[in-house]
């Protein structure tokens, strides 16, 4: 008795992309000016990070 194996290749097909997929647009959360610096913070950033690069973009830019 002979055994026979068939051989199954894969069929990959990309997803199509919906139509309606919204696009990511930053939202500000904060927006700062100071003199003549102006920073925008986007939400999802880290408030204490925020604090910290705001502190110090002030301290040494004048």
């Amino acid at each position: 008795m002979e055994e026979t194996h068939d051989i199954v290749t894969p069929v990959f097909k990309t997803k199509s992309e919906p139509v309606s997929k919204p696009k990511f647009s930053p939202r500000p959360a904060v927006k700062m000016k100071v003199d003549n610096i102006q920073l925008t913070f986007f939400k999802g950033a880290s408030p204490s990070l925020a604090a910290e690069i705001s502190k110090i973009v002030v301290r040494y830019a004048h």
